[in-house]
C-alpha cells in the first residue's frame, strides 16, 4: 500500500492539502452547519452564496429554471444569469444541501475548493517542473496564497471556486504539448465550468488563454503550430458549446440591470469604480494584509487609498517571488513565459491608469482597450487579474525549488525546501476567522408553507437578513439582495408597496382611485406578510413609519409584537380585476401652492398602468390638464402604439381616455411641444395634470354620464 501511495503522483498530495486546508479553515468545523468563517463581508457576502446554494437546491428539486428566480424581486422576479450564483457549486453539493443544509454545503464547498485548488496548481507545477516536492509547494503557494484565503475571509464563493481555472491551465498545457483530443476536450469542459462559477475568472481565463495561445505558438517550431491550433481550436469550440445556453441568455439579463449609486459610486462617473477596484502598486508590493500579526497594520496603511473596498489583499508574497526570479535566472528557457503571462497579468490588474498610493496618474494602461470592447464594461473588478499572477507563482515556484536542489546536495536540497515552505507557511497564514453564526427572529419559522409574499421594513438592496430569513420561511421576497439589482420600478409605483418602501407615507393626490383600499391592493400583489424590525430603523424615523404603516393598513393589527419586530398578515380578500397606475419617465416633480397640486411634463410623459389581475380590464383615464400658456395638441401613445391625439387647453379642463388594459404592464405615453420655463432654469415644459382618475367600467357605470370638473 505504501509503495503505490509513492508511485501515485496525487494521492499523497491530495491528502496533504486536504489536511492544511482543515487546519487553515479548523475553527469552523465544530459548528460546520451552523456558521459560516470570515470577515464582515462574509456576512453579507458569504449568506448570499448560502441562499445560492438554497436556491438552487430548490429549483432542481422543484423542476424550476435554477437561472430565474420568482422568490427575490415579487413578482416581477430577476435573472439570476449575471449574479453570483456559481451555479456549478450549487449542483456539486446537491447532495450535502440536502443532507445537511445549505451553511455546510457552503463550509464543504470552502474546503474543497482549497483542496483541489491545490492539486490543480501542483498538477501545472508538476507538469513544468517533475519535482514532486517543489510542485507541491507551487501547489500550496496557489491555493494558500493571500488572494485565495481574501475570497475566504470575504465569503465570496464564486471567486473562492479556484480549482477550475487552475485544473484549465494544466490541461490546456498538457493539450498543446501531447496534442490529445482527449485533453483538449477535458479544458474545453473545465472553461465551461469556470464560466459556470464566475463571470469574471471567464474573463480573466479567457484572456489568458490568448496570450497563452499567442506565447506558444510563437514560440513553437513550424512543424507544431498546426497541431498546437488545432488543439486550440477544439478547447475553444467545446467551452463555446457548453456556455452556449449562458451566453446566449447574457444580453437579455444585462438590459434588466440597475445601476445603483453607493457612497464610492457616481453612476455619471463610472470609471471611478473601476479605479477604485483596480490595484494599487504599493498593492503589489505589501505583505499579506490578512495576516494574524501584522495585518491590522497593513490595512491600516491600505485603507488611505483604498477606502471602500475590500478586495485590496493581492500580495503575490516574497519568497514565491523570490523562487520565480531563482527561476527565471537559472531556467530561464523554461520559466521565462510564464513570467510573461503573470507580468502582463500584473499590468492588467493595475486598471485604466496608474495609481501609486493616493496619487492618481494619467499614464494610461492596456485595460483600457479592454473597456473600449462591448459587453466588458461590467468587468469592474482588474485587481482580480491577479489570479492568473497567482497561478503562475505555481510553476515558477517549483522551478525556482528544483534549480536550487538541483545545485545542492540531496539533503541541503531536501533543507532548502523545508525552509522555503517553512517561509511561505509564515508569509501566508490564515487570519483569525470571525464565526457567523445563522441567526433569524423565530417568527419567520411561523410563516413558513403559508402562501402570499413578503416585504420587509427596512428594504434593503445590499443586505443578506431578508436572504437567511427567506431559507427559514421559504416565501417570496419584495427586494431582494443580489449583486447587480435589476430595473425594479413596481416599489415605487405599487400604492401601498411604495409607502413601506420608502418607509413614508404618500403626499400625492394626483392619482387617485375612488376604491382606493390599500388591503385589497395587497391582496391583488399576493402580497400577504409585513414585517417591521423597529431596531433596524432610526428612532428619528419611527413617525414616519407609523404614518406609512396607517396609510397602507388602517386600524389592522399586528399578529406578533415583540422588542425586535412587528408582524402584520393582510386578510385574505377574493381577488378583483384592479389596474393602478403611476407616473413614469418624463415628469418633472411634484408641485404644490397651497390648494392645487400640478406635475409638468417636458416633451414626453409616461403613465404606467399594471394590471394584476389574469384578465382584460376595461378603464377609463381620467386626466384634468393644462398646457402651458398656448394650447398644444398631444399624441397618445399608449404600448407603443398610436391611441389618438389630444387639444390641451391653457385654463384646465377635464379629458378621458378609455382603453382595455390587458394584464402586466404598459405605458401610456403623451407627446407634446415643449417651451422653456422662465422660473425654472434648464427645465423645458409642456403640458401639467392637476388630478388623474382611473376607474374601471364596472365603477364607471355608478358615475355620471357627463364629465364633471374633478380638480382636488
Amino acid at each position: 500500500m505504501w509503495q503505490f501511495l509513492k508511485k501515485s503522483a496525487y494521492i499523497l498530495p491530495l491528502s496533504g492539502y486536504l489536511a492544511l486546508s482543515l487546519i487553515v479553515i479548523a475553527p469552523v468545523l465544530p459548528v460546520f452547519t451552523t456558521a459560516l468563517p470570515g470577515g464582515p463581508i462574509a456576512d453579507v457576502d458569504g449568506w448570499q452564496n448560502v441562499w445560492n446554494l438554497w436556491w438552487v437546491h430548490r429549483a432542481v428539486t422543484t423542476a424550476t429554471n435554477p437561472f430565474f428566480t420568482p422568490l427575490l424581486f415579487y413578482p416581477q422576479g430577476v435573472d439570476l444569469t449575471l449574479q453570483t450564483l456559481n451555479i456549478s457549486n450549487g449542483i456539486l453539493f446537491l447532495p450535502i444541501t440536502a443532507l445537511a443544509g445549505p451553511i455546510a454545503a457552503y463550509n464543504a464547498a470552502v474546503i474543497t475548493a482549497l483542496t483541489l485548488s491545490g492539486i490543480g496548481g501542483y498538477a501545472l507545477a508538476l507538469r513544468v517542473s517533475s519535482d514532486r516536492l517543489a510542485a507541491f509547494v507551487g501547489g500550496a503557494v496557489f491555493t494558500f496564497s493571500p488572494f485565495h484565503l481574501t475570497k475566504v475571509w470575504d465569503g465570496q464563493l464564486e471567486l473562492i471556486t479556484m480549482q477550475w481555472v487552475a485544473l484549465y491551465a494544466f490541461f490546456l498545457l498538457r493539450a498543446v504539448e501531447e496534442e490529445q483530443r482527449r485533453d483538449a476536450l477535458i479544458a474545453g469542459v473545465l472553461l465551461a465550468l469556470i464560466g459556470y462559477t464566475s463571470w469574471y475568472y471567464l474573463f480573466f481565463f479567457s484572456v489568458y488563454s490568448v496570450l497563452f495561445a499567442a506565447i506558444w505558438l510563437a514560440w513553437a517550431q513550424p512543424r507544431q503550430r498546426w497541431g498546437m491550433m488545432r488543439q486550440f481550436v477544439t478547447v475553444s469550440a467545446c467551452g463555446l458549446l457548453f456556455l452556449a445556453p449562458l451566453l446566449v441568455a447574457a444580453p437579455r439579463a444585462a438590459q434588466a440591470m440597475l445601476v445603483i449609486s453607493s457612497p464610492w459610486f457616481d453612476p455619471a462617473h463610472p470609471l471611478d469604480k473601476i479605479l477604485t477596484r483596480s490595484a494599487n502598486v504599493y498593492d503589489l508590493a505589501l505583505p499579506n494584509g490578512l495576516h494574524p500579526l501584522w495585518g491590522s497594520a497593513v490595512e491600516t496603511l491600505v485603507r488611505t487609498w483604498h477606502p471602500y473596498i475590500g478586495a485590496w489583499n493581492i500580495a503575490p508574497g516574497y519568497t514565491a517571488l523570490a523562487l520565480s526570479i531563482a527561476a527565471l535566472i537559472m531556467d530561464r528557457r523554461e520559466a521565462w513565459r510564464w513570467a510573461v503571462i503573470g507580468l502582463i497579468a500584473i499590468v492588467l490588474s493595475l486598471g485604466p491608469i496608474v495609481q501609486i498610493g493616493t496619487m492618481r496618474t494619467s499614464i494610461p494602461l492596456p485595460y483600457q482597450m479592454i473597456l473600449a470592447i462591448p459587453g466588458l464594461e461590467l468587468a469592474r473588478r482588474p485587481s482580480h487579474f491577479i489570479v492568473i499572477t497567482t497561478l503562475m507563482l505555481a510553476p515558477l515556484t517549483a522551478l525556482g525549488l528544483r534549480e536550487l536542489r538541483r545545485r545542492l546536495p540531496q539533503r541541503q536540497g531536501y533543507a532548502i525546501i523545508g525552509a522555503c515552505a517553512a517561509l511561505i507557511a509564515v508569509e501566508c497564514a490564515p487570519p483569525r476567522w470571525s464565526l457567523h453564526p445563522f441567526q433569524v427572529h423565530p417568527y419567520y419559522e411561523r410563516i413558513a408553507g403559508h402562501i402570499g409574499a413578503v416585504i420587509e421594513v427596512p428594504a434593503s438592496l445590499e443586505a443578506s437578513m431578508p436572504l437567511k430569513a427567506q431559507i427559514v420561511h421559504g416565501r417570496p421576497l419584495v427586494g431582494g439582495f443580489v449583486s447587480r439589482p435589476p430595473h425594479y420600478a413596481f416599489v415605487e409605483q405599487a400604492p401601498g408597496v411604495r409607502q413601506l418602501w420608502r418607509m413614508r407615507p404618500d403626499t400625492t393626490r394626483l392619482f387617485v382611485n375612488p376604491a382606493d383600499d390599500r388591503l385589497m391592493e395587497l391582496n391583488a400583489y399576493g402580497i400577504r406578510h409585513i414585517i417591521v424590525h423597529w431596531s433596524r430603523i432610526p428612532v428619528e424615523r419611527h413617525t414616519e413609519v407609523r404614518e406609512s404603516l396607517h396609510q397602507v393598513l388602517g386600524s389592522l393589527s399586528p399578529i406578533y409584537v415583540d422588542q425586535d419586530l412587528s408582524a402584520y398578515v393582510v386578510p385574505y380578500r377574493e381577488a378583483q380585476p384592479f389596474v393602478y397606475p403611476a407616473f413614469g419617465k418624463g415628469w418633472h416633480p411634484e408641485e404644490y401652492d397651497g390648494h392645487h397640486r400640478w406635475r409638468w411634463m417636458g416633451e414626453e410623459g409616461e403613465i404606467v398602468l399594471v394590471n394584476t389581475s389574469q384578465e382584460d380590464v376595461p378603464a377609463h383615464i381620467l386626466l384634468y390638464l393644462q398646457s402651458y400658456r398656448t394650447p398644444r395638441r398631444a399624441t397618445v401613445m399608449f404600448d407603443q402604439q398610436s391611441a389618438g391625439s389630444l387639444l390641451v387647453l391653457p385654463k384646465a379642463s377635464g379629458i378621458a381616455l378609455r382603453l382595455l388594459i390587458p394584464p402586466g404592464e404598459h405605458r401610456l405615453v403623451l407627446r407634446a411641444s415643449v417651451d422653456e420655463d422662465p422660473n425654472v432654469p434648464d427645465r423645458s415644459v409642456s403640458i401639467a395634470v392637476f388630478a388623474a382618475r382611473l376607474f374601471t367600467s364596472a365603477e364607471m357605470e355608478r358615475i355620471q354620464r357627463s364629465l364633471l370638473p374633478i380638480m382636488p
